[in-house]
């Protein structure tokens, strides 16, 4: 959510074209064709800030691009250019290898749900100490029961109290019926700290779901 909120320009791209060290040293400028655009306006281009690293490991997070490379970048309008840098949330398409399918569907899946609610995301508060360790509620909300064609994403928006407490649940963008009760139950169950609200003392609070894999098993998260 914070990824989202910070970035003026979120699109899945294709690379046509990669000139190094365009306008300055370690700056290059990447032309490309756009798939989908979830924020922002229409553009052709974007520079990368570039860190010098050891091209072995890339330990300074250098993003080596060239034509061809499918990603779903995430940038900011700095001085009239559209710029990022290689550590911020962009991710690659593989669309060859099944082992992403389902990661590339529901991030897309994602992005597009919160494109239709950009205005309230950009009008609400969305930070919370007390969400920060919400990284696997599964345990908190019971089993889950989603099907595929429902969402992989839920978006709420909480309405404090002056002394912090709850005194409504909204269900913005759901993921269904059954999950929405299990969610809200557990948030007004929550034990609320501090959070950074706006004059209306609201919140709103996304849940994304993360399917079972060989290594861990199903868990929704706040990122």
């Amino acid at each position: 959510m914070n990824d989202y909120k910070e970035a003026d320009f979120i699109a899945q791209v294709t690379v046509t074209n990669v000139e190094s060290d365009f306008r300055i040293e370690n700056e290059d400028l990447i032309e490309f064709d756009t798939s989908i655009i979830f924020k922002g306006s229409e553009s052709k281009s974007l520079f990368i800030q570039q860190e010098v690293g050891n091209s072995s490991d890339n330990s300074k997070c250098r993003l080596f691009l060239k034509p061809g490379d499918e990603l779903i970048v995430f940038a900011q309008l700095v001085n009239g250019a559209i710029i990022t840098t290689p550590c911020h949330r962009n991710s690659f398409i593989y669309k060859d290898d099944p082992k992403f399918l389902l990661e590339n569907k529901n991030l897309i899946g994602t992005l597009n749900t919160l494109s239709l609610f950009n205005e309230q995301i950009e009008a609400s508060s969305i930070n919370c100490t007390s969400l920060t360790n919400d990284t696997d509620i599964i345990s908190k909300v019971g089993n889950l029961d989603l099907k595929d064609s429902q969402s992989y994403f839920g978006l709420y928006n909480i309405k404090f109290s002056e002394d912090n407490l709850i005194n409504y649940i909204g269900v913005i963008s759901s993921f269904n019926k059954e999950i929405d009760k299990k969610i809200r139950i557990m948030l007004i169950k929550k034990k609320w700290e501090t959070c950074e609200l706006n004059e209306n003392k609201e919140l709103l609070v996304a849940y994304f779901y993360h399917p079972a894999t060989f290594y861990r098993k199903e868990y929704l998260s706040t990122y």
